[in-house]
């Protein structure tokens, strides 16, 4: 007997940001899974809204164009329409409020944790949705701990109601690094720090220029992500004059470009103040990018003894780790070994299995 579970393929007509990238790599490797005796009896469809262009490569596991509507319309008509009493599986934060016969991932509860990073229509959207269906809903998957006691806290249900199951890191190892993005930006391998620049303050960028200015070590410091001017008017704080002599504002990159980019860096700063997960710090790992990170949130479940932490609330303390790691390149390469190590621990593959095997006990 061939049992079907449906996805809901929304995020497939989106940019990549870390739920596509979840929902994308588990379901690539699903695909992957199918092929396993233990999974034959299983059938997984994607459906999609009709914008849909690019299909990816997927060999077992079928796409298929439905519906009519686009955006929130799509997701909440045109995809339970097309059901037909099946198991639903919504990967990427949101699905229709009202089928009860779904599996959904949550990933962090950022909404309701840091309600300045959003607006208010996309906030009473999630908190809607989040309400209806952590009460209705088969299962809610998510990333981590941490993640599984903030939405047991704002949605005030047990932390049962959330089964954890950690991302994978390893999704970097099959891309080929383009170099041609330090040239571009006058960047000398393992002369420079890596960041992500953002307009969301809960990102803490203005926490890494500020430390890299008390140190005063003349290295340079990349920032990939968000728009520079952006970030400044949100910060509030930070002028252009204020800003370190090294400083490079990359912008949006590649995978590729980003790939390059790890591996160059002398180290990769993870300031964050809240985060469900925090997979790029396993990217920099996976690419032998040793990585200073902030103690916030998710970060130590991810990091684990691999990572040198510092408070993200306090500059003096980023600039003391960074004083500390600069001049020791013993310590570098041990951060850069264990950080490899560690990253293993954590493939698509496990995520994907662990995943489907909670899926198929939904049923």
């Amino acid at each position: 007997m061939i049992s079907t579970i449906l996805i809901n393929g929304r995020f497939l007509t989106k940019a990549v940001t870390g739920v596509q990238r979840y929902a994308f790599e588990l379901l690539s490797q699903m695909d992957i899974l199918l092929e396993e005796p233990e999974y034959r009896g299983l059938r997984l469809i994607c459906l999609a809204p009709p914008e849909l262009a690019v299909f990816p490569a997927w060999k077992n596991l079928a796409i298929r164009r439905v519906g009519r509507n686009r955006g929130n319309l799509w997701e909440q008509i045109d995809l339970p329409l097309h059901l037909q009493g099946n198991l639903l599986f919504s990967p990427a934060n949101t699905g229709p409020f009202y089928v009860a016969n779904q599996v959904l991932t949550f990933h962090d509860a950022s909404t309701f944790a840091v309600p300045e990073a959003y607006s208010l229509a996309f906030r009473a959207k999630y908190w809607f949705i989040f309400k209806n269906l952590v009460r209705t809903a088969r299962l809610i998957l998510t990333d981590s701990r941490f993640s599984q006691q903030e939405l047991a806290r704002y949605l005030r249900v047990p932390a049962e109601r959330f089964l954890v199951i950690p991302l994978g890191g390893d999704h970097f190892q099959a891309i080929q690094p383009d170099p041609a993005i330090l040239q571009k930006h006058g960047l000398s391998p393992k002369a420079f720090f890596l960041t992500v620049a953002s307009q969301s303050r809960h990102k803490n960028f203005g926490h890494v220029l500020a430390a890299l200015q008390m140190v005063k070590s003349g290295i340079a410091c990349a920032a990939v992500g968000g728009s520079f001017q952006q970030v400044f008017q949100h910060n509030g704080k930070l002028e252009a004059k204020t800003l370190p002599p090294n400083f490079h504002a990359l912008g949006y990159v590649s995978d590729h470009q980003l790939k390059a980019l790890y591996e160059n860096a002398l180290g990769y700063i993870f300031p964050s103040l809240y985060e469900g997960f925090g997979l790029p710090v396993l990217e920099a790992m996976s690419c032998h990018c040793p990585v200073l990170c902030s103690t916030a949130a998710a970060l130590p479940e991810v990091g684990g003894e691999a990572v040198l932490y510092f408070d993200p609330l306090d500059t003096k303390s980023l600039a003391a780790v960074i004083e500390r790691f600069l001049p020791d390149q013993a310590l570098r390469a041990d951060l850069q070994a264990r950080g490899y190590e560690h990253a293993r621990q954590f493939t698509w593959e496990k995520t994907a299995r662990e995943t489907l095997n909670a899926l198929i006990r939904s049923l």
